[in-house]
């Protein structure tokens, strides 16, 4: 099966889109794109009081890759949105910061999640993306 995956990825590459030619910038728009905010997926786990921990053993769980091998994005886009006045945090005696969601950030993540599915639309995404051809 592996074989015959990159036998087909070979015939995509030399036929199919042997035309198709991309800027860097096209490149970074796309990259962009497609990785998933983190901030969202935080805001999504955050309606009840939650430690960083607690968040990053559920983004695991959740299968957020842009984490593997950087759990220490999510204290960035913690500390960020703490700032902004999206999440609150709260020390606790035992020397550990639990976190949630303000008013604010609860209604900064429902316009967020509303625009979403547009945001993934692959459709919406070449469309965006013209390649330059060559």
């Amino acid at each position: 099966m592996d074989e015959r995956l990159k036998n087909l990825k070979r015939a995509l590459k030399n036929n199919t889109f042997a035309n198709v030619h991309f800027t860097e910038e096209q490149r970074m728009k796309i990259r962009d794109k497609m990785q998933p905010d983190i901030e969202q997926e935080l805001f999504s786990l955050l309606t009840e009081r939650k430690t960083a921990t607690e968040l990053i053993q559920l983004l695991h769980v959740k299968g957020v890759k842009s984490i593997w091998q950087n759990e220490g994005l999510v204290f960035i886009k913690l500390h960020q949105a703490e700032v902004a006045g999206y999440v609150e945090g709260l020390w606790h005696e035992q020397g550990e910061k639990s976190y949630r969601l303000t008013k604010k950030g609860l209604h900064k993540y429902v316009a967020t999640s509303q625009q979403s599915e547009a945001k993934w639309s692959f459709k919406r995404l070449l469309n965006e993306v013209k390649p330059n051809e060559s």
